[in-house]
């Protein structure tokens, strides 16, 4: 199973493994982490690693191994993430130390702290690193978890791995400013994800009649969804449509407003989005946190203009007036005013999208983030084999 010479890494992630066999289709689709199956394939380049992915997942009969695109697939049944919680994820660490032992690996890769796969930090002498999808505990202080008590408790978990983690990266200065709070002398590097490779080929064809935006992410309070249905109900009723790509648990009150010039789309698959995308004047998320958020990444590599927050780090890359407009302070008016702005002169909206959009569209392929990280397991395994060497 092993290849000779080769930097051996497991990384324990919600990988969606049918995408490994050519089905990636997004957030609609049901994959969670949707930026790992680019980069599962992006790391097929990289001939000096041979990598193991280890996935907990509940709707299996069985532990399984398969190899595809020259990477090991590892799935493991597990119980309830509830279960797992309550019991400082006590049954899935026995397993994942388990699997792990056997691959006997160089280096430790866990990513995210909304689930198990951190809980194994520590519990090897191999160099570990922690990727954040979101930063939990900033989350929480902000009030996200107020009625989620499983959240809460994750947050005080992913505080303990933070510090634990020989390298903790996120994909902002935003999530690396947040990650220092927790604990200040880590180890923290930055590394993008990047967008999936079949949002490059998407054209941007917005109408001149026809003045539209798209919101795309969960619709809850952290994403600013609120301001946003406050903003689309401030008199005079709008030029402009608004379309709503997602599912939360504000979908009730949305749905109660009954705005008529929004349209809810729920979840959709990558190639929906895409057409939606691909017809409208720009993407709106008014966040209230985010590390990096994958729909503004997303519209930045088609051509759109964002109008977002500064509570992220997508305000590391929208400039406003540049490529978007930043609402700082974030309210409904803010939001509002940017968004008329927008929709009430065609031609400066198509200069908002095209501003910086190459660089864009270079900064998030996921080639990039495939060998950020492989520079990263070498430096580590280097260290590793320095540090071994000078004690013998």
């Amino acid at each position: 199973m092993n290849l000779e010479g080769a930097i051996r890494v497991t990384i324990l992630a919600d990988l969606p493994v049918d995408a490994l066999h050519g089905a990636a289709q997004g957030r609609g689709a049901g994959h969670a982490a949707t930026w790992l199956s680019q980069l599962a394939e992006a790391f097929t380049k990289e001939k000096d690693l041979e990598i193991h992915w280890i996935v907990l997942r509940n709707d299996v009969a069985g532990d399984s191994t398969e190899q595809i695109a020259g990477q090991f697939v590892h799935v493991l049944r597990r119980r309830s993430l509830t279960v797992d919680m309550v019991t400082a994820h006590l049954f899935s660490r026995y397993k994942m130390l388990r699997k792990i032992r056997e691959i006997n690996p160089d280096i430790i890769h866990v990513w995210g702290s909304e689930g198990s796969y951190a809980s194994v930090i520590g519990s090897s002498n191999v160099p570990s690193v922690m990727s954040m999808q979101g930063i939990l505990s900033e989350y929480d202080r902000i009030g996200s978890f107020k009625d989620n008590w499983r959240m809460r408790l994750q947050a005080l978990y992913e505080k303990k791995w933070i510090k634990m983690a020989t390298v903790v990266t996120t994909e902002s200065q935003w999530g690396k400013d947040k990650v220092k709070l927790i604990a200040p002398h880590a180890d923290c590097r930055i590394v993008e994800y990047g967008v999936n490779p079949s949002f490059y080929s998407v054209p941007w064809n917005p109408e001149p009649s026809s003045p539209c935006f798209i919101y795309s992410g969960s619709l809850d309070w952290r994403k600013g969804f609120d301001l946003l249905l406050e903003a689309a109900s401030i008199p005079p009723i709008p030029i402009w449509k608004l379309s709503i790509a997602g599912s939360g648990p504000m979908l009730g009150k949305m749905l109660k407003k009954s705005l008529p010039h929004t349209v809810y789309l729920g979840n959709m698959i990558w190639s929906d989005m895409q057409d939606q995308m691909s017809r409208s004047w720009g993407l709106v998320l008014p966040t209230r946190a985010d590390t990096s958020p994958n729909a503004v990444k997303e519209a930045r590599v088609i051509g759109l203009p964002v109008i977002t927050s500064v509570h992220g780090g997508q305000s590391s890359y929208i400039r406003s007036g540049k490529n978007g407009f930043i609402v700082d302070p974030l309210t409904a008016t803010g939001i509002r005013q940017a968004m008329d702005l927008v929709a009430n002169d065609f031609h400066r909206m198509l200069e908002l999208g095209a501003s910086g959009h190459e660089e864009d569209r270079d900064y998030f392929k996921p080639d990039h983030t495939a060998h950020g990280f492989s520079l990263l397991y070498r430096e580590l395994h280097r260290a590793r084999h320095s540090k071994n060497h000078s004690v013998s």
